[in-house]
């Protein structure tokens, strides 16, 4: 029985649409190879309970880390200075010594919180190294 869109039903033509939706259904899922409980399996699957205690290890590891402290980060700006006057003096006096110590010096200030002035002057102090290796060779 056809039936026109917009058009009103008869009530025994809505009854006759149901097998036919169920059939269509049914038709979908044996083509598209689904079974009846897919989304049971997905939710009870070792592998969605893996993830979801991974996020909440995660938010709960986020939420441990400390922040610095900006004034204990601050106590530390001498360090991250003198190692970088290190990495600039070793361009022009003494590579090997200056450069090693500045990007030494340099590391600990990126670790203690310095980190802009530590990485200049560990890559100042590793420049410099790297240069006096490759020109001395040249100049002998």
């Amino acid at each position: 029985m056809k039936h026109k869109p917009g058009g009103k039903r008869s009530g025994s033509a809505f009854h006759q649409d149901i097998p036919l939706q169920r059939l269509k259904q049914q038709q979908l899922n044996r083509e598209s190879g689904m079974k009846g409980n897919e989304e049971f399996a997905a939710e009870s699957s070792p592998l969605h309970l893996l993830q979801f205690r991974r996020e909440r290890t995660r938010t709960a590891a986020a939420s441990r880390v400390e922040q610095p402290d900006p004034a204990a980060s601050a106590s530390y700006r001498w360090l991250g200075y003198t190692a970088l006057i290190l990495a600039v003096l070793s361009l022009m006096v003494l590579p090997v010594l200056l450069g090693s110590t500045a990007a030494l010096i340099g590391f600990f200030a990126f670790m203690l919180g310095q980190r802009t002035l530590g990485a200049w002057s560990v890559a100042i102090g590793l420049i410099a190294l790297a240069g006096y290796f490759v020109l001395v060779p040249l100049l002998t």
